[in-house]
């Protein structure tokens, strides 16, 4: 994400002390927090930045694939210049909505990856947070802290196919998902890390699992059975817990930029866990295109998952 300068910069905080007594050099100061922003947001983030316009991602693991485009934008940003310690104050609201589809054939739109029940099926995402950044003039030299926090509500519908198992009718299904989660996200003052702490409550749905379900008499193995779920989905409730560390060390190999950002995440409804951790690779800092790969594990399906990706538009910034 960059937070572009513009005239609306100049809006004030309601809290800023001595109003009417700002100069012209204040302000232009306290804008200065816009390119602690920047410098923050090296394009090596775990997820498609929202707030640049348009993004784009496709990602593939275990064969499954997904692709999602979204759009997002930002309010007129807030500040509060230097006041008499030296502090000044930066504020930002940002938003985006997101579609993302599965590339896969019907079997592969029942197996969720890493406790994500929306995962198996097209969903739309809104989400809306607020940045906040703080600079300050130290007697050891600039001093600067930032933060975020904010939320997502995402609907989906999925697809679910079964057979009867006596008759080995096929019926078909479409289920409606739903998740509400948050974020408190801090922004360490070397700018190239970030430490997040997310909620997420899912309420979707999942597959029985298959098996070789046959009719009572058996003349023809290949028509009078077959392999498929015996019965419709069943609801799962989740609410996830999860950390997340984002790094973008000053570290090249072959000329491209390395990042990474291990996540832990925990459902305490049902007592799974799953742990991811990507890497990102970037030919130059102005290439469109970030391609990557990532190693994770799912204690509920009990399986190492191995997946790549390639974005169009990224961030360390949620």
């Amino acid at each position: 994400m960059s937070v572009p300068a513009s005239a609306g910069a100049q809006e004030l905080l309601p809290s800023c002390p001595n109003e009417q007594n700002i100069t012209e050099h204040d302000k232009t100061k306290a804008r200065a927090l816009e390119r602690v922003g920047n410098d923050t947001v090296t394009p090596t983030g775990r997820t498609a930045s929202l707030l640049k316009g348009l993004a784009g991602e496709m990602e593939v693991n275990n064969g499954e694939a997904r692709t999602s485009i979204s759009y997002g934008g930002k309010l007129a940003p807030r500040i509060c210049p230097a006041d008499a310690d030296g502090a000044a104050r930066f504020r930002q609201t940002s938003y985006g909505l997101s579609l993302s589809i599965p590339l896969a054939n019907d079997t592969d739109l029942i197996d969720p990856q890493l406790l994500d029940g929306l995962s198996d099926g097209p969903s739309l995402s809104f989400n809306l947070s607020r940045y906040s950044a703080t600079k300050r003039d130290a007697p050891k030299g600039f001093q600067s802290t930032a933060w975020q926090f904010g939320g997502e509500v995402s609907i989906g519908m999925n697809q679910f196919h079964y057979r009867d198992p006596v008759s080995l009718a096929k019926h078909s299904d479409w289920k409606p998902q739903l998740g509400i989660g948050g974020f408190l996200a801090f922004y360490p003052k070397d700018r190239r890390s970030m430490v997040s702490f997310g909620i997420d409550y899912q309420s979707s749905y999942e597959a029985a699992e298959e098996q070789i379900l046959c009719k009572p008499v058996v003349t023809d193995p290949d028509k009078d059975c077959a392999k498929a779920a015996p019965k419709g989905p069943d609801r799962d409730d989740s609410l996830n817990l999860s950390i997340e560390y984002r790094r973008a060390p000053k570290l090249k190999i072959a000329g491209a930029n390395i990042g990474y950002s291990p996540k832990f995440t925990y459902d305490s409804l049902n007592d799974d866990f799953g742990v991811e951790l990507p890497f990102y690779l970037l030919p130059s800092e102005k290439s469109p295109l970030l391609p990557g790969f990532k190693i994770g594990y799912a204690s509920d399906k009990d399986d190492v998952i191995l997946g790549v990706f390639l974005k169009a538009s990224f961030g360390m910034m949620h």
